[in-house]
């Protein structure tokens, strides 16, 4: 597939500024990352620290005013969700978007911040077994496989009274994770797709051929794998101001400067040609999919649409293998 490119909303940072009415703004910007000729539009989820609107409520809204983007979450938290509901949550998304829907998840990893982990009581690995033992369960019933649904964790016989996706097996499920070795076997063995936030070129292209020998090794086509990468970007005149306007944005958003950012999540600041630089060495480490958090309070309209003119006509046109 040829690389696409797509923007994570700004749902937290307008439930900063309008608490009581993020949800229109929302809306229409969805309908303007369509329109700039963005690849797909995505939300983020926080449960209890980072407030912002309902993500699967979200989507539905975005996925009535769009018409060809692949709509998303990045990441949404499973653990936190009852598997059951989240089926059904996952099942209405696909039919209401046509098919659209990409479920990136993620197991809510530490931010150096207050976060939600906090209130999960479950170890990590526990979160790990949960989630993969759920979408496991997912992807029987909506294979139409015979799979017993009672596992370590759940009980999930019941997903087989639910309705179908419009998507034939359902929708994508992406794996939000880096390339920690457990991570790429998991992503390879039953994912749709990888999405890592901290990694470098070098690391993503290891990383990836891991992914692809351990789908090999169970049997599964790697190339049905879409490998993306979840980045934070600020556009400036130069590389100072871009860099400049991440550190204001971290320290407002985190109360860390972007130093401190940059050990957990990828960061960019700069001009769009050296945008395109550097997303091009994920690319030609095998990425295939890029999504986009534009790090603004205050230029949020002018960095989208700067990208959207000229950086993804840019990204769209490049050659791959």
């Amino acid at each position: 597939m040829n690389p696409e490119i797509g923007v994570a909303l700004p749902v937290r940072e307008l439930s900063i500024l309008r608490p009581d009415s993020a949800a229109a703004p929302l809306i229409k910007l969805a309908q303007q990352v369509e329109e700039l000729g963005y690849d797909s539009v995505w939300v983020g989820d926080s449960f209890v620290t980072r407030h912002r609107l309902e993500p699967l409520t979200l989507l539905g809204a975005i996925s009535m005013v769009t018409k060809n983007v692949t709509i998303g979450t990045a990441a949404l938290t499973a653990v936190l969700r009852e598997p059951k509901t989240l089926a059904h949550a996952m099942v209405t998304l696909d039919q209401l978007s046509g098919g659209r829907l990409k479920m990136g998840l993620g197991m809510g990893e530490p931010l150096p911040v207050n976060n939600e982990s906090d209130q999960v009581t479950m170890s990590y690995t526990e979160r790990i077994g949960r989630v993969d033992e759920a979408i496991a369960a997912f992807k029987a019933v909506w294979q139409g496989r015979d799979d017993d649904l009672k596992g370590a964790y759940y009980n999930l016989s019941e997903l087989r009274l639910q309705g179908p996706p419009m998507t034939p097996g359902g929708p994508g499920i992406w794996l939000a994770s880096n390339g920690k070795p457990k991570a790429v076997r998991r992503t390879g063995t039953m994912y749709d797709g990888w999405m890592p936030v901290h990694i470098d070129a070098e690391q993503y292209g290891r990383s990836l051929q891991g992914i692809r020998q351990a789908a090999e090794d169970a049997g599964r086509d790697p190339d049905l794998i879409v490998p993306s990468l979840y980045v934070n970007v600020n556009i400036g005149a130069d590389k100072a101001a871009g860099e400049a306007a991440l550190n204001e944005y971290t320290t407002r958003y985190y109360q860390l400067p972007v130093t401190t950012m940059a050990n957990y999540q990828n960061y960019f600041g700069g001009t769009e040609k050296e945008m395109i630089a550097f997303l091009r060495e994920y690319i030609d480490a095998g990425c295939r999919h890029i999504v986009l958090r534009i790090n603004t309070f205050t230029d949020y309209d002018r960095i989208l649409t700067t990208i959207g003119e000229n950086v993804v006509p840019a990204i769209h046109k490049l050659e791959v293998d």
